[in-house]
């Protein structure tokens, strides 16, 4: 069987080899490979010399070039559909232009979990998309994490969330020396590493400004975590009894209704607006006055009515968290001699609520 070349292709990047396959009788012969566009490629129809397409393309600035020159193989580039090789871009500027994103799951996680991690990929993308990273996210058991995705993938930077501290330090040193990691969601003690956590001591604080003191009593519904510091700190910074805090998972999702019943009449904080959703569905005629803490960045998924603290714009967690990395990858002495350098920001950078 004939397979015509497409017209606005020249035949010469096809290479037409013997495909020997019996199909109803027949025998399919020949089949189009498209042949990779290489530099030379570029240099021969612009003609330049490869060394100058090198120049232009991986933004080298210590080479005269003329705007017209640019212009032009810049075009051709285009033209022929040209994709730069990772490998060959990764062993020239010693770096391999990719960012990790490495989620801990575990077998409790609620769909609000999930929401919420889908909300950090997507603004993850959009940061490595307008610095020219390319992100690998990754899904890791948080009791027995399978290290082989930090073994086979050489990463620039890595941010985690919502690591357990014991599990923290077997995945850490898996990573090659001098590669930033930033923690999201976690409580960990070593100043080496900087942790991104909501400032919820400040939101609680806030919120019973707003509310005022009451005699009925209030309430807080709070999502779990894997980071076991991270849940006794949120309890310690709202100031309530263990009878009038619902950690929520999956496995006790059906026992949210009745806990509400309890608090009938009374004044709650929720945290995770994708929780405040599920929560205002559940109390439904209780007389409940809630108000949520937003970590989400989805305020408009709830009901006008409900009374939401917000992040800032530019204060976002994972925004936060990208800059530190960012800042780490481009910096010439990151982890000399063992020490990071000097940055604007502390071992823990908390996000504030308004």
């Amino acid at each position: 069987m004939y397979v015509p070349v497409p017209a606005k292709i020249s035949s010469r990047r096809f290479d037409f080899r013997s495909l020997q396959r019996l199909k109803g009788g027949r025998k399919i012969d020949e089949v189009p490979i498209v042949n990779k566009v290489t530099m030379k490629d570029i240099a021969r129809e612009a003609k330049v010399s490869p060394a100058t397409v090198s120049y232009i393309l991986n933004n080298v600035e210590n080479q005269t070039i003329t705007d017209e020159t640019r212009c032009r193989v810049l075009d051709t580039a285009k033209k022929l559909n040209y994709i730069p090789s990772l490998t060959a871009r990764s062993l020239a500027k010693g770096k391999s232009g990719m960012l990790g994103l490495l989620l801990n799951r575990n077998a409790q996680e609620g769909f609000w979990k999930q929401l919420y991690y889908g909300t950090l990929i997507e603004r993850m993308e959009k940061n490595c998309k307008k610095e020219g990273y390319h992100l690998l996210v990754s899904g890791m058991e948080a009791d027995q994490p399978n290290l082989d995705i930090v073994q086979q993938r050489k990463m620039d930077g890595v941010l985690l969330v919502d690591v357990k501290e014991g599990v923290f330090r077997n995945i850490s040193v898996h990573f090659s020396i001098g590669t930033p990691i930033v923690l999201l969601d976690s409580f960990i003690e070593d100043s080496l590493f900087h942790k991104v956590v909501f400032d919820y001591r400040t939101a609680f604080t806030k919120w019973k400004e707003r509310t005022g003191d009451t005699d009925n009593g209030s309430f807080l519904v709070m999502e779990s975590f894997n980071n076991a510091r991270m849940v006794e700190e949120i309890i310690k910074a709202s100031q309530m009894e263990s009878d009038s805090i619902y950690v929520l998972t999956s496995d006790n999702a059906d026992g949210l209704k009745p806990f509400l019943e309890l608090q009938r009449g009374k004044k709650g904080i929720v945290i995770n607006e994708f929780i405040g959703a599920l929560v205002m569905n559940a109390s439904y005629g209780l007389d409940l006055e809630i108000s949520v803490i937003c970590t989400s960045n989805c305020p408009e998924i709830l009901p006008p009515h409900v009374h939401t603290f917000l992040m800032d714009a530019d204060r976002c967690p994972i925004d936060i968290s990208f800059q530190i990395l960012h800042f780490y990858i481009q910096s010439q002495t990151v982890t000399k001699d063992g020490a990071y350098p000097q940055t604007a920001y502390s071992p823990y950078v908390y996000i504030p609520f308004h």
